[in-house]
């Protein structure tokens, strides 16, 4: 499982699942008119997180130590 977490694969996927949220979000808003701003904003976060560790390669270091 540590593998699994570390490889680039579960940040790619991670990130995805984000994005399924973000648009859950959206469609409430737009829906049900019920408007979940920290969720959005907590989401976000996550996401941007996500994409800058899959982007600059932070779990290949981890794989090297």
């Amino acid at each position: 499982m540590a593998k699994l977490i570390r490889s680039s694969k579960w940040h790619l996927f991670c990130a995805l699942y984000m994005l399924a949220t973000i648009a859950y979000i959206v469609y409430f808003a737009c829906v049900h008119h019920i408007f979940m701003a920290g969720y959005l904003i907590s989401t976000l976060s996550m996401l941007g997180i996500e994409i800058w560790i899959f982007a600059t390669g932070q779990h290949k270091k981890e794989e090297t130590e």
